[in-house]
């Protein structure tokens, strides 16, 4: 009995450790990258504008010299757009863990530049 009270526990503690981070999906090679004169955060304006356009749900943050999209699921980080801003020029890199999103994502993405 104490055997069937227990797997509800484990399948919940399985579950939590399978959540991706930022971190972990920015571990990942990235599907997009590009470079652009605009400042990071005009840039991350525009894919924003784009993403919200496709229904996509996302959060942005600051990040050092500029900020970063990032797009949950149900078993966390789905995807992470980063731009970056040094000496006039801005980068930007899509890592995602769903394959099949990078391409709207990183249409958007591209457009923006």
């Amino acid at each position: 009995m104490k055997f069937l009270s227990a797997l509800p526990l484990a399948a919940a503690v399985l579950m939590l450790s399978a959540c991706a981070s930022v971190q972990d999906v920015n571990k990942s090679e990235p599907v997009f990258y590009g470079s652009t004169a605009r400042p990071a955060q005009e840039y991350l304006s525009c894919v924003a504008s784009a993403w919200k356009g496709q229904g996509v749900d996302f959060k942005q943050n600051e990040i050092k010299n500029g900020g970063e999209l990032v797009v949950e699921g149900t078993l966390g980080v789905e995807a992470v757009l980063s731009a970056t801003t040094w000496r006039g020029k801005t980068d930007a890199k899509l890592n995602t863990r769903r394959p099949s999103r990078a391409v709207t994502l990183s249409d958007s993405a591209n457009l923006c530049l």
